[in-house]
């Protein structure tokens, strides 16, 4: 499935190069993705929430805002 903001020629040359990459370089790449997500999400419930700690933060990304604690 191509992006609406991308052209054909984009994605296949995006397709082509990732296609090129090893599995080490992949698995690399999407805990990269990963941890930037979370990242971001972190400092999203902070600037929502500043009363909460880093860990707090990091808690309500894991479990929901609602989730029961355990």
């Amino acid at each position: 499935m191509i992006p609406r903001d991308t052209s054909a020629a984009a994605h296949a040359a995006q397709v082509a190069a990732i296609r090129r990459l090893g599995p080490e370089e992949r698995v690399r790449i999407a805990v990269e993705m990963s941890e930037t997500a979370r990242r971001i999400a972190v400092e999203g419930v902070r600037r929502r929430r500043p009363e909460l700690s880093e860990e707090e933060a990091l808690r309500v990304v894991v479990r929901g805002p609602t989730s029961p604690r355990r």
